[in-house]
C-alpha cells in the first residue's frame, strides 16, 4: 500500500494561491473554520479531537521501484506539535501560524537529511470563555508534511476574547499531548517536539470529568495534577513553554515561576519577549535539541535556506540568546540510545508499516501488521 499524498513535501505556490484567494474574498485566517461550523454546527474533522482517535505522526513511505517494497522517500516522522493559547491577545500567534507557514517549513529544513517533519497545531481555550457556545476547548490538526499543516490552521476557532482569572485550561491539552502516538518513539525510543505558546498560569491538575468533556477520553483517576501530566510528557516529547506577554506587553514571573516547577525547572521555559520570532525559536529548539554541540554558527547553517540564511542577524542573536536558557537539554536527541540507528531517507522495506529496513542490523525485529490493523 503506501500513499503517495503521505510524502508530498510543502508546496509553496499552492500555498500561496491559497492565501491570494483569501485575500480576494477578504477572508481572515479562521473563517472558513468558522462557517464549516455554522454549517454543520461541529468543529471540522481535520481539527475536531473530542472523542476521537488520538492524532498519529507514521512513516509516510511509497511503492519503490522493486515490487513489494516501500521507499522511505524524506526519512523517519518527527512529530512537532505547536500548542497555543487560544484567548485573549494570545489568539493572534494561532493566526501568524497560518502567515507564517511557507517560511516555518523552511526553518526545519536542517533536519530533513534525518527526518521528515510532521506539523501538527493546537488551540488550547478557556473553559470559561466557550461555556456558552459550546466552542471546543483543545482542537488539534492532523499531522502534516506539507501545506495540509497551513491548511488547517484555518479550521481551528480560537476564542479569542479574554477572562477575569489567570489560570487557564493549558493543563487539558498537554493531557491531550500524552494520547498522540508516533513512531518516533514508538519504533525508536527518540521524541517528538511539543511547544505551547501562552501567558499565563494552568489550573494546577485536569478532572476526570474535564478529560471525559472536553477530549471525550475515558480517564481512570479523579484527578492528575500538572506535574504529573510534564512528567509523562517527558517520555515521548521534548516539551518546551513559550511565554509570551499579557495585552500589557510584559512577560509575568509568576507564570515562568508557575511552569517552572510544574515541568521541573527554569530550563523549559523559554521567554520569548518578541511573539514575530516565535517560529524561529521553534526551529532554534529543534536544532540545540538535536545537535550534539550547538554553537551560534550551527544555527545559522540550519537556519539557511540554499544560499540564504531566513533570519536577520539581530534576530539570530536574540534568539541564540532565548534558547540559552535551555542548555541542559542541548543535544537531548542526539544522546539517546537509537539516534545512530534509525533509518535514512531512500532506505526500503518489505512493509510500509515496518520500523526498519531490508538490510538493517534490526530488520529481524520487524512485526508485519494484519492488513486490517495497518
Amino acid at each position: 500500500m503506501g500513499n503517495p499524498q503521505n510524502v508530498r513535501q510543502f508546496d509553496p505556490e499552492s500555498y500561496r494561491a491559497t492565501v491570494r484567494s483569501m485575500n480576494q474574498r477578504h477572508e481572515g485566517v479562521h473563517d472558513a473554520g468558522k462557517t464549516y461550523r455554522d454549517v454543520t454546527g461541529h468543529l471540522h474533522p481535520n481539527v475536531d479531537i473530542v472523542g476521537k482517535k488520538p492524532r498519529e505522526s507514521h512513516n509516510a513511505m511509497v511503492p519503490s521501484d522493486e515490487p513489494g517494497t516501500y521507499l522511505l522517500t524524506h526519512g523517519v516522522s518527527l512529530p512537532v506539535l505547536s500548542l497555543f493559547d487560544g484567548t485573549g491577545s494570545t489568539s493572534q500567534y494561532v493566526g501568524d501560524f497560518f502567515r507564517t507557514a511557507e517560511r516555518q517549513y523552511k526553518l526545519l529544513d536542517g533536519v530533513r537529511t534525518r527526518y521528515n517533519p510532521q506539523l501538527a497545531t493546537g488551540v488550547v481555550n478557556d473553559f470559561y470563555n466557550v461555556h456558552n457556545d459550546g466552542l471546543p476547548v483543545v482542537q488539534v490538526s492532523q499531522f502534516e508534511s506539507d501545506e495540509r499543516s497551513a491548511e488547517q490552521v484555518r479550521l481551528l476557532q480560537p476564542a479569542s476574547m479574554g477572562n477575569d482569572s489567570s489560570a487557564e485550561d493549558y493543563d487539558l491539552g498537554l493531557y491531550y499531548a500524552l494520547s498522540v502516538y508516533a513512531d518516533t518513539w514508538t519504533y525508536y525510543g527518540l521524541k517528538g517536539y511539543l511547544t505551547i505558546a501562552l501567558d499565563e498560569i494552568g489550573r494546577g491538575f485536569v478532572t476526570a470529568e474535564g478529560v471525559r468533556e472536553y477530549l471525550g477520553q475515558a480517564a481512570d483517576f479523579l484527578n492528575m495534577a500538572t506535574e504529573e501530566i510534564c512528567r509523562q510528557l517527558l517520555e515521548h516529547w521534548h516539551p518546551f513553554v513559550l511565554q509570551v506577554p499579557t495585552y500589557t506587553g510584559r512577560l509575568l514571573p509568576y507564570t515562568t515561576d508557575w511552569w517552572a516547577e510544574k515541568l521541573g525547572g527554569r530550563s523549559r521555559i523559554i521567554q520569548v519577549e518578541n511573539p514575530g520570532l516565535l517560529a524561529d525559536v521553534r526551529a532554534a529548539l529543534v536544532y540545540v535539541t538535536e545537535a550534539s554541540k550547538p554553537s551560534k554558527q550551527g544555527l545559522i547553517e540550519f537556519l539557511r535556506t540554499g544560499d540564504k540564511v531566513t533570519i536577520d542577524a539581530a534576530n539570530l542573536n536574540q534568539v541564540w540568546r532565548m534558547v540559552q536558557v535551555a542548555q541542559e537539554h542541548f543535544g537531548a536527541q542526539s544522546k539517546l540510545p537509537g539516534y545512530q540507528d534509525i533509518p535514512r531517507p531512500g532506505d526500503v522495506f518489505a512493509h510500509y508499516r515496518h520500523a526498519w529496513p531490508i538490510s538493517h542490523s534490526r530488520q529481524g525485529e520487524n512485526v508485519t501488521p494484519l492488513e486490517a490493523d495497518s
